[in-house]
């Protein structure tokens, strides 16, 4: 899947087999152009990217069922495979508020280190950049409020 950003694009591949549900939803989304013009509105240096909110304040956001049946489906169930874990840079995970169990809507972050096993077995990693990684260089180093 290629995510343009002002920065440059990013490749990301998938993993349709470990998280079938965030896979779909991601790929859905992506088709609905619901992700254009999305900020990445959380930017920790050397941390994190987090994008997929189309209010970017990081409150906002659906999964592809809520926008197609309604908020009772806002959000779909965790996808936590113990053999995915977060060990590289380029990581691709739904994000949820921190302790939240259930709660993946559109938003997702990408890890901008290598171990970060604090995040193990607690966001579902859908997928990892396959390509873009001098992208994601710059978003780490971009100045975010």
């Amino acid at each position: 899947v290629l995510l343009e950003t002002s920065l440059g694009d990013i490749v990301i591949d998938l993993f349709t087999d470990s998280a079938p549900k965030a896979s779909e939803n991601f790929l859905k989304l992506n088709k609905l152009k619901y992700y254009n013009n999305c900020l990445f509105h959380n930017v920790q240096k050397d941390f994190i990217a987090q994008t997929g909110d189309p209010t970017g304040t990081g409150q906002g956001g659906s999964s592809v069922w809520g926008l197609l049946e309604g908020d009772s489906k806002r959000f779909f169930k965790d996808e936590i495979t113990p053999r995915l874990k977060f060990k590289k840079r380029g990581t691709v995970a739904m994000a949820k508020p921190e302790g939240a169990k259930n709660a993946n809507g559109s938003q997702f972050f990408i890890t901008l280190r290598d171990d970060m096993q604090s995040l193990n077995e607690k966001y579902t990693i859908f997928g990892e950049v396959a390509e873009g990684f001098d992208t994601l260089d710059k978003i780490s180093k971009a100045f975010a409020d």
